[in-house]
């Protein structure tokens, strides 16, 4: 196993370090997320055990894989296929669980986007370079009133900063606030999308999603002291006298589109 060590620090934990005075770190702090197979084996059997108690749908995080051109009447043809992020099945619009659901629409009416912010909303999420917290369900829309229509009601919308593929694990990331005097030490908090997975980070690094400009790294830096920011990436483990931990390398981030 690849051993990081300790000497690379993020963009974003060294403007913590000149904000914030630094403090002991004795308190405990949660088991970091698990890696690999073993977190795929753990949302699959929350997901399925979910479908088996019938439980009610929810919010949860969608990404676009892939264009939907069967050759079929609209709208049970036509629009795209999406896929609940970190799970291996998601509860489609007719109340099936599917590893893709069909999306005939996507609906940004409860975002109060203007026209031209909407467009290129939908650009984005078709293109697979946006994230949508939101909710499948079958409807009746007044243009094509004989079928009912896949649509995808969003409560939010996260834009893609680079349009890299995105490569790993999909967690939400906030700052903690915690400076230690020592390492590794629990400056950023992280909770998997989909999942009741969460964890402390030592630290993130934006730089190494490919392509990202100093605009887009400072703008994710603002989202996460603002409230949080979307990031896939991978982890690695930072080992230290304060014993080890997970340090996050994002391979795409997203800021949400407000």
């Amino acid at each position: 196993m690849f051993k990081p060590t300790h000497s690379r620090i993020s963009l974003l934990a060294a403007l913590g370090a000149l904000a914030l005075p630094a403090i002991a770190c004795d308190a405990p702090v949660e088991a970091p997320l698990v890696e690999g197979e073993a977190l795929d084996e753990l949302a699959t059997k929350a997901e399925l055990g979910a479908a088996t108690m019938a439980k009610a749908p929810v919010a949860d995080y969608f990404i676009a894989t892939r264009q939907d051109t069967r050759r079929c009447i609209a709208p049970l043809c036509g629009g795209h296929f999406v896929a609940r992020v970190n799970t291996s099945v998601a509860h489609c619009a007719d109340g099936t669980w599917q590893e893709e659901c069909h999306m005939f629409e996507l609906d940004l009416s409860k975002l109060g986007l203007d026209r031209s912010t909407e467009a290129k909303a939908r650009e984005a999420f078709g293109a697979g370079d946006a994230l949508v917290r939101g909710e499948l369900a079958q409807v009746t829309l007044d243009e094509l009133p004989a079928y009912p229509a896949d649509v995808l009601v969003a409560s939010e919308i996260w834009i893609g900063a680079t349009g890299n593929t995105p490569e790993g694990h999909f967690s939400r990331v906030e700052s903690t606030g915690i400076i230690c005097v020592t390492y590794p030490c629990p400056s950023f908090s992280e909770r998997s999308l989909n999942t009741n997975l969460s964890g402390t980070l030592d630290g993130i690094d934006l730089t190494v999603a490919r392509g990202a400009t100093p605009e887009q790294l400072e703008q994710g830096m603002i989202e996460l002291s603002a409230g949080g920011l979307l990031v896939a990436g991978r982890h690695e483990v930072i080992t230290g006298p304060a014993g080890s931990m997970n340090h996050l390398n994002a391979t795409e981030f997203y800021v949400r589109l407000r």
